[in-house]
């Protein structure tokens, strides 16, 4: 099976899990040409001894994704746009590959704190207030997220497979006190827990040290989208809405 590989924590660990259970494992890194973050992943992949494929592309290659990522989403969020872009494409190429079954890591940042801005909640609101931030962040990722995932990887014939979603894994992870996940409001790497347990399964140390970086970013496709719509003197979710637009009135042409 192929799994999505940024070569950071959460998908370190799938990878690393997937191999021990003896499946024959692929994973995929995706990214705008020229990516520093493309370097790393095929780093961590060496260091896990397994196979990646690297498929980078250019701004007009995101300019032409977004009209078929817009009409399976149905979402001018620019945020749901920068995640499901890069998703879009690896589960294009793990069709290619021949390969049906994708794993991904989504889900883990919500059950374990690991977006920054937890840091500013539990400043604010203290650990009851981080507690119910993740469980309303991965309630809402199970009922919109996953559908904006899911929908990308259907449209090449791929199964989105999310372990860190499994109610199991789920409800033990709400479960565990906030102090395990985030040490203080200046706790720069955050997801303590599962940092731990991937060192204590024997992850290398340069995956579980890395810093969390949200996927638009890490690809570089947030900082495209944001190139793109300067050119047309609008914002990601205007511009996104005008080629939304053009591409219905072309197909309506046709």
């Amino acid at each position: 099976m192929a799994v999505a590989f940024s070569g950071g924590l959460d998908s370190g660990v799938l990878a690393f899990l997937a191999e021990k259970c003896c499946v024959e494992t692929q994973l995929i890194t995706v990214g705008l040409e020229n990516t520093p973050e493309i370097a790393y992943a095929e780093n961590a992949a060496h260091a896990l001894n397994l196979p990646i494929c690297v498929a980078t592309y250019s701004i007009s290659d995101v300019e032409e994704t977004i009209p078929q990522v817009l009409r399976l989403i149905k979402d001018y969020n620019p945020v749901n746009v920068g995640i499901a872009i890069p998703l879009f494409w690896t589960a294009h190429v793990a069709a290619k590959k021949r390969l049906s079954v994708l794993l991904a890591g989504q889900g883990a940042d919500e059950l374990f704190g690991g977006y920054h801005r937890y840091l500013g909640i539990l400043a604010e609101k203290g650990r009851e207030g981080l507690r119910k931030a993740l469980f309303l962040d991965f309630v809402t990722y199970c009922d919109s997220g996953f559908q904006r995932d899911s929908s990308v990887c259907a449209f090449h014939n791929v199964k989105l497979r999310l372990p860190y979603t499994d109610l199991q894994v789920a409800n033990f992870a709400l479960s565990l006190p906030a102090s395990l996940k985030i040490a203080s409001p200046t706790d720069r790497l955050r997801k303590k827990v599962l940092r731990k347990a991937a060192d204590n399964m024997g992850v290398p140390s340069l995956i579980v040290n890395r810093a969390k970086k949200a996927v638009q970013y890490a690809t570089g496709v947030d900082k495209a989208l944001h190139k793109l719509a300067k050119r047309e003197n609008l914002n990601i979710s205007d511009y996104c809405k005008k080629l939304s637009t053009q591409h219905s009135q072309n197909v309506t042409s046709k």
